[in-house]
């Protein structure tokens, strides 16, 4: 885990009710992804969340197929997460 992920885990087991469910890092859909967190509510419904550890200023240039980032002071190119 992350120090991102550990930061974002925690706040979510202090901010959220007892009635949500919080799994960490669990295959999900027909291609077996492993989101970071998957959220759900009986009522309010399912979040799937992907963590990244990434500044702002960490990112240089984005486009739909890959990003530009900056972690270490070269450049690194990665997929997109969004897609």
């Amino acid at each position: 885990m992350t120090s991102g992920e550990r930061r974002l885990a925690e706040r979510l087991e202090n901010k959220l009710d007892d009635d949500y469910l919080l799994w960490y890092d669990v295959p999900v859909g027909p291609t077996n992804a492993h989101p970071d967190f998957v959220v759900i509510h009986p009522r309010r419904g399912l979040l799937i969340l992907e963590v990244k550890d990434w500044k702002l200023s960490t990112i240089r240039s984005a486009d739909k197929q890959t990003w530009t980032i900056i972690p270490d002071g070269s450049p690194k190119m990665v997929e997109n997460p969004l897609e």
